[in-house]
């Protein structure tokens, strides 16, 4: 069923039937029940065509039936522990439960749409808590300013979990947004989180599946080539390789978004590559990230370009939360090719402190399952680059100065 065809009645009844499923103890795990909002979104889906994305949160069960994931598939995924990972990559719906996550991502999508000339809108839904982020006012902003066809729709009970907003903010008052972003009120018909029921925790435990049953891990990509490959000498000094590897990269469509990366060619590594094919961007590293997954959802491959490890910090909430999870969670139907490239400062000439010239390459390891590469020939270099770019997952590749 598309939006058009729910009534108010139809969408209670279902979350009348999750929350049976929730009090007999059928799902034991974080689930969270719309209500109260039927009307409105009744009328708001009524403006979202097919083919349309739509991108939701925690609280997604009335955007998914409305946008016409069929009742069924919902409430399978429901009980198969997703309801927050509520996933459709046919109908273009994506979700996730963390805050502020989506925003960015509608941006890179909207981007990319624009870019190719379609029709095709996003509708990205949220929470006045989501509003309160430096996220949001960053992809409001980018929105606004490039005219993307993304609208933001702030689904306000002034409520985050139980803090009110004059508690977070000293005011109830709304703030003023751009045209881009539309807002309703309502009030919650169910708690936060469950129903305010507890279930019998014997039902609940023989019900409990492991983390790996609900979301089966995937094959790990590695990268073999330093251990398997008899490099042959290139000829050419390292910045030289990594500049050949970009030119390469170019030469298959690829999009490179960063700061400097304009007046500054990423230290001059991007200097065969069109103009039109960079994106300087704000110093928005979040930002930056959603840009690129968003982007990487319609085709693009995206090249994420972080001059300095310390920046990569503001973003790792993008890198760890979804670069890295997307795949996994979404059960495979999205993936996310994005490419980092990244340089540390090897604390040597033009020495720029101790904040700039950190290197967590050894974190970023630890943070994410995808491969983080550091190449420390030029003949590593351009065959890490070209992995990346014949991969169909994130890579992260680390360039030290010390090598340039």
């Amino acid at each position: 069923m598309r939006g058009t065809e729910w009534t108010t009645d139809g969408l209670l009844a279902f979350v009348d039937k999750m929350a049976k499923y929730h009090d007999a103890g059928k799902l034991p795990f974080a689930l969270h029940l719309p209500g109260g909002n039927e009307e409105q979104l009744i009328d708001i889906f009524a403006n979202i065509n097919e083919g349309d994305y739509v991108l939701s949160t925690h609280r997604n069960w009335y955007h998914a039936l409305l946008h016409g994931l069929p009742p069924e598939e919902v409430e399978q995924k429901i009980l198969d522990a997703r309801s927050m990972f509520m996933f459709d990559r046919e109908r273009n719906f994506y979700t996730s439960a963390i805050i502020g996550g989506p925003v960015a991502i509608a941006v890179g999508i909207a981007w990319a749409l624009k870019r190719k000339g379609s029709d095709q809108k996003v509708w990205c839904f949220l929470g006045d808590g989501t509003e309160d982020t430096g996220h949001f006012a960053e992809a409001v902003r980018y929105v606004n300013g490039f005219d993307l066809p993304c609208t933001f729709v702030i689904e306000d009970d002034s409520m985050a979990v139980d803090a009110s907003k004059e508690s977070r903010w000293g005011t109830d008052k709304d703030c003023c947004w751009p045209d881009c972003v539309v807002r309703y009120h309502y009030t919650k018909s169910w708690p936060h989180i469950r129903t305010g029921n507890f279930a019998d925790l014997k039902v609940m435990k023989s019900t409990m599946k492991t983390d790996e049953e609900y979301f089966p891990l995937l094959p790990k990509r590695k990268y073999l080539g330093s251990a398997s490959i008899n490099y042959a000498p290139l000829g050419m000094k390292f910045k030289e390789a990594v500049t050949q590897g970009m030119t390469e990269l170019g030469d298959e469509g690829a999009i490179f978004i960063g700061y400097s990366i304009i007046p500054g060619d990423a230290m001059g590594t991007l200097k065969d590559v069109p103009d039109d094919q960079k994106i300087e961007t704000p110093v928005a590293e979040n930002l930056m990230v959603g840009l690129a997954i968003g982007m990487s959802f319609e085709g693009f491959k995206p090249v994420v370009y972080f001059e300095r490890h310390d920046f990569m910090l503001v973003a790792a909430d993008a890198i760890g939360n979804h670069v890295d999870k997307i795949e996994r969670i979404s059960h495979g139907e999205f993936k996310c090719p994005v490419v980092f490239k990244t340089v540390v400062d090897d604390g040597g000439l033009f020495y720029s402190g101790p904040t700039h010239s950190q290197n967590f390459t050894n974190v970023f390891k630890e943070l994410v399952d995808f491969p983080v590469l550091y190449p420390e020939t030029p003949e590593e270099a351009l065959e890490m680059y070209r992995y990346a770019k014949d991969s169909d997952g994130p890579v992260m590749i680390v360039e030290s100065k010390k090598f340039h």
